[in-house]
């Protein structure tokens, strides 16, 4: 719908991108505690920004059927079809996904895979990437840097350009993420910085 134009949002004379936040777990955990207040902190700086969650809606397994290479639209008509309009509409995708197996969230990986209509067409070059990964233990025992090379190496693969990776460590519970109330912070200003000097 909007392939051949480009909207920003303008505001004090500075062009603001538009952030899309993918959450990769569907409990209310860390991924959706940081994120939530990600939202907010970009929120205040007047960067539009919006957020889905994968695991919380229908979204059918890519069969590979390599169809939408040739049509650049996928089989499937379940809730990607907005989640690939939303990925289109942004400028910065930020992945923030829980570590499973020294790698990212299921709900990623089927959200990732069902992104290839707009690899096809071409449709994610040029957008940012920032992603973040949250681990359950310490690095060295359950690597969440997996999380980061996988959600890079697609990024490289997409033609997208990585602008930030990091880690948050040893959190198994919100409890944890909260105990790391300065860590959590610096991140999170980090972010909406780097987000605001592209």
């Amino acid at each position: 719908m909007y392939k051949n134009y480009v909207f920003f949002h303008i505001i004090n004379g500075d062009i603001m991108r538009k952030v899309l936040i993918i959450v990769g777990s569907r409990r209310e955990g860390n991924c959706y505690t940081f994120g939530k207040r990600l939202m907010t902190e970009l929120k205040k700086e007047r960067i539009p920004v919006t957020s889905i969650t994968p695991g919380n809606q229908k979204i059918h397994l890519c069969t590979g059927c390599m169809d939408c290479d040739q049509t650049g639209v996928c089989d499937f008509h379940d809730d990607m079809m907005e989640n690939i309009l939303k990925v289109k509409d942004a400028d910065i995708l930020i992945f923030l996904t829980p570590v499973r197996w020294n790698t990212l969230s299921g709900d990623i990986k089927i959200f990732m895979d069902r992104l290839n209509p707009l690899y096809a067409s071409k449709e994610l070059e040029g957008k940012k990437l920032i992603s973040i990964a949250i681990g359950a233990k310490e690095k060295e025992l359950y690597s969440s840097e997996g999380a980061i090379t996988t959600l890079g190496s697609f990024a490289e693969s997409a033609g997208i350009k990585v602008i930030l990776h990091d880690t948050i460590d040893h959190c198994l519970n919100v409890e944890d993420l909260n105990e790391k109330e300065e860590a959590v912070t610096k991140l999170i200003e980090k972010i909406v910085k780097r987000i605001k000097n592209i």
